[in-house]
């Protein structure tokens, strides 16, 4: 079963999602001191995080999420299991080099990615 795609492509399926709407508001305040919001719309934020990426999964995901271009990423509908398919940008890319001995290659540990709806 797919659980996440980037840009089209299949990578593991990450440990744990995290969504979060957004909501994008303009706050002021009237001559009195009263306290004005204009809602402007709600996003989704998505944040994703997996135990352990291959490296060849490591490649996909920073070279769809690197140069500050947008990608087009799938999650998993709440209830459904359908995937959502939204267009978003990636921020604060974490990860941990780490060394497989038992495999004998290179992996990445405690990896995460914010996504943010454009």
């Amino acid at each position: 079963m797919q659980f996440f795609e980037i840009n089209g492509t299949v990578i593991r399926a990450p440990t744990e999602i995290v969504i979060t709407p957004e909501v994008l508001d303009k706050t002021e305040r009237t001559m009195d001191g009263t306290m004005v919001v204009d809602i402007i719309g709600v996003k989704q934020k998505i944040n994703v995080s997996w135990d352990y990426l291959s490296k060849a999964d490591m490649t996909v995901l920073t070279k769809a999420i690197g140069g500050g271009t947008f990608a087009k990423i799938a999650y998993p509908q709440d209830g459904t299991g359908e995937l959502i398919t939204m267009i978003a940008r990636a921020e604060g890319l974490t990860y941990q080099p780490h060394y497989d001995w038992a495999k004998g290659e290179l992996m990445c540990k405690s990896v995460a990615v914010s996504f943010s709806e454009r």
